[in-house]
């Protein structure tokens, strides 16, 4: 992929303990999908993340304890920056149901295995739309897109008159 092409495709964000296996499955998986991909130890590394890239499509990915810290402010501070999240779930997650509600709330993606994660990077993906500027020629060349001779000198009259 080319420099130039790579704000076109979304970064994952994994917030976990880098020594951690998940942390390392994450970064191969999204490594599969041919995704930019920043680990962060924390929640607070991870907000530094997203303050960096605003206008980039983020998806964020993490152990459902990393990314629920506290009463879950990273999560309610990721969607309102229309960031995407998927939390893994281990056996102690449900334990703490009233946080689980509200990660569900916040419309969180919830994971109980690796499946799921790669249902999510799927999912997200093929919502983003086509990517690379491959698709997009192909659309300057669909005959129901093109401007007639007519509309485009109007368009070009109004750029002018306005």
């Amino acid at each position: 992929m080319a420099a130039s092409e790579s704000h076109l495709h979304p970064r994952v964000i994994v917030v976990g303990d880098r020594h951690n296996g998940f942390v390392k499955e994450m970064v191969c998986l999204a490594g599969e999908y041919e995704l930019a991909v920043t680990p962060c130890d924390d929640v607070y590394s991870a907000v530094t993340e997203l303050a960096r890239h605003p206008d980039r499509s983020l998806l964020v990915i993490g152990q459902f304890r990393q990314l629920m810290r506290g009463k879950g402010d990273f999560l309610a501070l990721a969607q309102r920056h229309g960031t995407h999240c998927c939390c893994l779930l281990d056996e102690e997650s449900g334990m703490e149901r009233d946080k689980i509600l509200t990660a569900v709330r916040l419309g969180v993606r919830l994971a109980g295995e690796m499946a799921d994660i790669r249902e999510f990077l799927t999912g997200r993906l093929a919502a983003e739309g086509p990517r690379g500027p491959e698709t997009n020629e192909e659309d300057l060349f669909r005959e129901e897109l093109r401007a007639t001779e007519d509309e485009l000198k109007a368009l070009l009259r109004q750029e002018t008159d306005g």
